[in-house]
């Protein structure tokens, strides 16, 4: 038998509500809690008495976190976290006027990020992604999902997914691939099926075949898929047993939301202008509408999107970076929580809710973003007694401790401004 492990001085324990909708927070808050563990998972978790009560808390090892707020692990549910090089210079392209329409079309972009890692090896890739993971788990990523897409060839989207699934082996998160249909190559823009085709034979099979990615994403714009090129990929990708995800709304209100409902996907991302008969049917269907809110803090001419309509309507909301080299570039899940509830509409424990349970459903993951018996241990001790304290500092995180099925992967130990008083 595991050895269990009781986790005491819990100030506040986060849990999921007993009942969501109607209004009601998606948390609850346990003061005076403790949690208990054993071969990283969930044992009991709630009133320190209570806990403390199971018979398998006697012999439990100790670990005292303090007078510290408990949250659940972050889960990053959408990224573009491994590439190669940078775009600084399409951010000061932007802030002089230019807009990310105009700068992909003149050949940036997608385009220059795919040239990149066309040019750079598995083991460059992995080696210029890792401080970018490290950077995730240290702002208390447990979880992080990963997306090809910067290939633009079969050769190279695989190129990419070999390198997430190497970039896994290397880290104690949770790194879960997609691989993603982003643009279409400017060689094939007269031939824009044969590519659709390639990427349905040459990347999904293989991909599926190899287990090198668990999803198929499909970008749904202007500048990159149509809605019948999306349906040919998602039918290809249903096929082969990849659950579906899709980007849509991002640049304009062109029945993206509606689509993600039409084709079951597990979640439609982005969102910045999805209206009133999108959100009604992405509620209807239950998809997880996803924000990603860094794009509107990277782009100056970018929407923010309505976490609070979408609420309203019914949705189930997550938040996610969206880490990438040119639209946001940022690691830092709690600050994204932090955006979504002062420029999305969300309340802070819905924000909360987001990048924890959110960011799980948003992959299909049932097993981890709630502290309850028989879902992974994973868990982030907030260096302060009030676990809102975590969204509080934005840019500055609050964590003590990171902890990936009951082990420590990252520890933040600082004295906080209630030690000192």
């Amino acid at each position: 038998m595991n050895t269990a492990t009781l986790v005491v001085g819990i100030a506040e324990l986060v849990q999921p509500a007993a009942k969501e909708g109607d209004g009601r927070s998606p948390i609850e808050v346990t003061r005076d809690a403790a949690l208990l563990f054993a071969g990283g998972i969930i044992i009991a978790a709630g009133p320190r008495a209570t806990v403390a009560a199971h018979p398998r808390a006697h012999r439990a090892a100790a670990l005292d976190v303090g007078g510290r707020a408990v949250v659940p692990g972050l889960v990053d549910s959408h990224t573009h976290v491994l590439f190669a090089g940078d775009r600084i210079d399409e951010l000061a392209r932007r802030t002089r006027g230019e807009t990310y329409e105009s700068i992909a079309r003149a050949g940036g972009g997608i385009a220059r990020s795919a040239a990149a890692v066309r040019d750079a090896s598995v083991e460059a890739l992995v080696d210029a992604t890792l401080p970018r993971i490290d950077s995730m788990i240290s702002r208390g990523t447990t979880t992080v999902e990963a997306k090809s897409g910067y290939g633009l060839s079969p050769e190279a989207e695989l190129k990419q997914l070999r390198a997430i699934s190497a970039l896994a082996a290397l880290r104690p998160v949770d790194v879960i691939a997609t691989a993603l249909a982003h643009a279409i190559p400017p060689e094939f823009e007269t031939e824009r099926q044969r590519y659709v085709s390639l990427f349905c034979t040459e990347v999904l099979e293989v991909a599926a075949r190899e287990a090198l990615a668990r999803y198929c994403d499909v970008f749904v714009a202007s500048i990159a898929f149509t809605p019948d090129e999306a349906r040919t990929i998602a039918a290809a990708a249903r096929a082969l047993g990849l659950g579906l995800r899709l980007h849509v709304d991002q640049l304009a209100d062109d029945g993206g939301a509606a689509l993600a409902a039409e084709l079951g996907a597990l979640a439609a991302d982005h969102l910045e202008h999805t209206g009133a008969a999108g959100r009604t049917r992405l509620a209807e269907s239950r998809v997880i509408a996803t924000l990603l809110p860094g794009c509107a803090l990277f782009q100056a001419d970018a929407l923010w999107p309505d976490g609070r309509a979408l609420r309203a309507a019914g949705c189930e909301v997550a938040v996610a970076t969206d880490c990438n080299p040119g639209s946001s570039m940022l690691t830092d899940l709690t600050l994204c929580a932090s955006v979504a509830a002062t420029r999305c509409g969300l309340s802070l424990e819905e924000a909360l809710w987001a990048v924890t349970c959110g960011g799980a459903r948003a992959l299909g993951l049932l097993d981890r973003g709630r502290l309850v018996p028989g879902e992974i241990a994973d868990f982030v001790v907030v260096d302060a007694a009030d676990w809102r304290a975590l969204l509080y500092w934005p840019g500055d995180s609050r964590i003590w401790g990171v902890f990936k099925r009951g082990d420590r992967i990252f520890s933040g130990d600082r004295r906080t401004d209630e030690d000192d008083a």
